[in-house]
């Protein structure tokens, strides 16, 4: 499938392109996955690459970590497999996506050999290219954005199915078409996938507007652990082990930034007892991916995560301690 003339001109390098159409033209079965905590982007990325392959004749599986159910209203998502450690076949061919490095995808990691040629398609800045084959575009909005330019690069058929899903992971990874990698050839992406038969606010709506009635309540409560640090330009957020049983917010981070001259937000989930998911944000003047990155972590400049050990004021003084030299 070599690929169109157009499919290139707001978006990834050509011959990265090329490789990435002769990749899935090559062979027959594929296992798709992403990075543990999968979120909307690797999902919907997933789910629509799945579908294009399907549709085109190939036999997919899709096997993640885990399966957030925030994601069940897109077809094809019953179909997912949780990744198991006990996999005793090797995939010939993988697609890893939104993901920057291997160690992230999890019990997936027992679904791939040392013979598995492996697709990346990634737009993290901080990648680690580890496929034979890397698609990787930092100028993109979303994992989601470079799946579509493959698909219109292969001259694979966007059905409204594929194009919900890749519509969807736009949307989730650009804050609703806020953050500031949205760019023209993103609308102009998600202009064409509405012309596909993606509903935008049908999508909207399950996306941003369907949550638990707990999620909610969750909302209050981490706002009400807020505090502002570093002269009131960093905003903390506390997520309990004990709330982390209502469930997962991921936006509740946002809530940080809108605090009036506030730099960098960061929520710190307990995930376990006294170990943090931490999330950063930051509105303008600092890069959170080089702050994550201290701590094992990664992801772009203004939205980035890290996993820390220790209690909640260990864990809020480190990250204090990083965040304030980048201000200074």
């Amino acid at each position: 499938m070599p690929p169109s003339s157009d499919a290139s001109s707001n978006g990834p390098r050509p011959q990265d392109l090329a490789a990435a159409c002769s990749f899935l033209d090559d062979a027959e079965e594929f296992v798709l996955t992403s990075h543990i905590n999968s979120d909307g982007d690797g999902i919907g990325g997933c789910l629509a690459l799945r579908r294009l392959l399907v549709n085109a004749g190939k036999k997919v599986a899709i096997v993640l970590n885990d399966i957030p159910d925030a994601y069940d209203f897109l077809e094809g998502w019953d179909e997912i497999q949780v990744a198991a450690e006990g996999a005793t076949t090797a995939a010939a061919h993988a697609v890893v996506l939104d993901c920057p490095n291997l160690d992230r995808i999890g019990n997936a990691a027992h679904h791939l050999g040392d013979g598995s040629r492996i697709l990346n398609i990634d737009h993290h800045k901080d990648n680690k290219l580890f496929g034979d084959v890397n698609l990787v575009a930092p100028m993109l909005s979303s994992t989601c954005e470079a799946v579509y330019h493959v698909a219109r690069g292969s001259q694979m058929a966007i059905d409204e199915q594929t194009a919900a899903a890749l519509y969807m992971g736009i949307l989730f990874d650009t804050g609703g078409f806020r953050f500031s990698l949205t760019t023209a050839g993103t609308f102009e992406a998600a202009a064409e996938l509405v012309r596909r038969g993606a509903r935008l606010d049908y999508i909207a709506d399950q996306l941003f507007g369907n949550k638990e009635f707990e999620s909610v309540k969750l909302i209050g409560r981490s706002v009400d652990s807020l505090e502002l640090h570093c002269d009131d330009q960093v905003a903390t957020l506390l997520l309990t082990h004990a709330d982390m049983r209502s469930g997962d917010v991921e936006e509740i981070v946002n809530y940080g930034l809108l605090v009036k001259g506030v730099e960098v937000a960061l929520l710190l989930k307990e995930q376990d007892p006294n170990y943090f998911r931490v999330s950063l944000r930051s509105r303008d003047r600092v890069d959170v991916s080089l702050i994550a990155a201290e701590f094992g972590g990664g992801g772009h400049a203004k939205a980035s995560g890290c996993r820390i050990q220790g209690t909640a004021d260990q864990v809020r003084q480190a990250l204090l301690a990083k965040v304030g030299k980048h201000l200074s």
